[in-house]
């Protein structure tokens, strides 16, 4: 982590923390919390309910209150001119002074993406828990944003005090190191919140889902379990990371010449199977994309990433470099205009090109809305005449999340009373309240909520409480929440049907037109034509004259102004576009 001087350490974490291998036989734990039948825990999702990302979920009990992850989502082309989405985390800023700490289950950014916006919004310093890994990413984020915070180094195993809280930490296996779920006992009742996960039996880094931790929680008992919803609609296990790294070694072994393969920047496992892979063939390793540059840096300096720095060179040193003898991992898996792999395809990359016969990898699945970029970009590829692999052409990729016999399995063995399926879309969430009913819970327990919503846990059961303010912030440049949905819509109807524009002075008092009657169009269809142009300016100019004969003034003179127009410009080219229309009266 970085010195002293830059970040300011955690010093209470330790004395706070308990780790269960410490201890005789790893039984010997603090005490639990001592229920109280008044007590009641209020579970407030704020994100994750309603698409992949921007999980957050708050957890308040009395005067206590946890923060569970902080993500965000990518826009999509529903959302022009938008670069990040963040939940409305305005009930956390409201209720700050009850915040014990923000709890952190690994480092993507769908769960970590918020952090740097909300903790400027925040008036103090709350601490933030995560493993050795997710702490690393958070504060390379945190430099970037220049944001000081306090960061709680915790492992799984770990257990901590938070206000009246105790929270237990447990290993999941997922497309990251250090990802753990939580278990929180209050006084109202105990939660299991698994995160992100699978069950990947042979794991890259020697760590599995732990079994043991979720049984023993079981029979503390689970009055409330959160689970990860992102595959329910799989049938099936889903496969080991291994069975990428096997793939993507015969690709290497058999690629004639240079390698690209875009990837997550945050799936190390992923970049430490490539760079495996790339150095038993004789290859070496050029990094390029920001993040990707960022992200390899924080996981080879933390440990995670093994590879030497003989089998490393920069992308600028690359000239003169046989291309049978380099693999480049990039950012662009999803298509991003402005990503290391749609630059390198249109040929606008600085340091790198690519030649017919190169192989490309796009090593992930696209999220729901980015299809049509990524296959954009494997078509300019394919142009190119390179050989391009997906996951529908080899297992380039596998999911970081749990299969339907999986989440079957997990619970099996934790045997909520009540359960609430979260991080994913309706689909997603349905999906595994049907798992969740297939293997014994009570159909009358199983909570499938939306962001905003409050479930109630008591000595009573679990009952909706009173929703929350929630939705989302737009992210626009240096704009936090000042973008709305009429933006939005504005923006799209701008580049459906383009811009018309009329500006005129009248005097309303003489009822007569002040000097000429400008109609400018743009993205409109025949708006450069110029027997169109005409048309409409004598349109706009005959209607502006009939009305200032009727005594109109104010917006309706710009109404019966635009209507005209736009009336005009359906008749001609059946397009409605947007009319700007401004009036000075004198």
């Amino acid at each position: 982590m970085t010195p002293e001087d830059q970040m300011e350490q955690e010093s209470f974490s330790k004395p706070r923390t308990r780790n269960a291998s410490k201890t005789t036989g790893g039984t010997r734990r603090r005490a639990g919390v001592k229920k109280n039948p008044a007590a009641k825990l209020k579970i407030i999702p704020l994100g994750g309910l309603d698409a992949i990302g921007k999980n957050m979920t708050v957890f308040e009990c009395g005067d206590d209150m946890l923060l569970v992850d902080a993500g965000l989502m990518f826009p999509d082309d529903d959302h022009p001119g938008i670069d990040l989405i963040l939940p409305d985390y305005t009930y956390v800023l409201e209720n700050e002074h009850k915040l014990r700490g923000i709890i952190i289950t690994h480092g993507h950014e769908d769960h970590t993406g918020s952090l740097p916006y909300l903790m400027k919004d925040l008036s103090r310093k709350v601490p933030i828990y995560g493993t050795k890994m997710t702490l690393g990413l958070i504060e390379g984020k945190f430099n970037e944003h220049r944001v000081k915070a306090k960061l709680a180094e915790i492992k799984a195993g770990d257990e901590i005090k938070l206000g009246g809280f105790i929270v237990d930490f447990f290993a999941v296996n997922h497309s990251i190191p250090g990802a753990v779920g939580v278990f929180m006992q209050s006084a109202a009742g105990n939660v299991l919140h698994t995160g992100d996960f699978k069950l990947d039996q042979s794991p890259i880094d020697g760590v599995h889902t732990d079994f043991g931790a979720l049984a023993r929680f079981s029979k503390m008992g689970v009055d409330l379990m959160m689970s990860d919803s992102t595959n329910a609609q799989n049938p099936n296990f889903t496969p080991s990371e291994a069975e990428v790294g096997r793939t993507l070694r015969r690709i290497i072994e058999n690629a004639k010449g240079r390698v690209i393969i875009a990837s997550f920047a945050s799936h190390i496992h992923r970049l430490q199977q490539i760079a495996d892979a790339a150095v038993a063939n004789g290859r070496k390793v050029v990094v390029t994309g920001r993040s990707m540059v960022q992200n390899t840096d924080i996981a080879r300096r933390l440990g995670y990433l093994k590879i030497q720095d003989v089998d490393l060179i920069d992308a600028y040193d690359l000239k003169g470099t046989p291309p049978e003898k380099v693999v480049i991992m990039c950012t662009g898996s999803q298509g991003e205009p402005l990503s290391a792999l749609a630059r390198i395809a249109n040929g606008e990359h600085r340091t790198i090109q690519i030649d017919q016969g190169d192989t490309v990898i796009i090593s992930a699945t696209p999220v729901p809305g980015n299809e049509k970029a990524v296959t954009r970009v494997v078509n300019s590829l394919a142009k190119i005449g390179c050989e391009v692999y997906d996951k529908k052409r080899a297992m380039v990729h596998v999911s970081g999340h749990a299969g339907a016999e999986e989440l079957k399995l997990v619970l099996s063995i934790v045997q909520p009373k009540h359960f609430m399926p979260v991080h994913g879309e309706s689909t997603h969430l349905r999906a595994h309240a049907r798992l969740a009913e297939a293997t014994g819970v009570d159909p009358r327990k199983i909570f499938l909520c939306e962001n905003g919503d409050t479930l109630e846990l008591s000595e009573a059961g679990v009952r909706f409480g009173e929703p929350v303010e929630s939705g989302i912030v737009y992210v626009d440049g240096l704009s936090v929440g000042d973008t709305s949905r009429d933006v939005l819509d504005e923006r799209q109807a701008l580049s459906n049907y383009g811009i018309a524009t009329i500006a005129a002075a009248v005097n309303v008092r003489k009822k007569q037109i002040e000097g000429p009657v400008r109609v400018e169009m743009r993205g409109i269809t025949g708006g450069d034509v110029a027997q169109l142009r005409r048309e409409a300016g004598e349109t706009v100019k005959g209607t502006l004259r009939r009305a200032l004969d009727k005594g109109t003034k104010g917006k309706d003179l710009e109404k019966v102004c635009r209507d005209a127009l736009l009336s005009l410009l359906w008749e001609r080219t059946k397009q409605r576009p947007m009319v700007v229309c401004a009036i000075i009266e004198l």
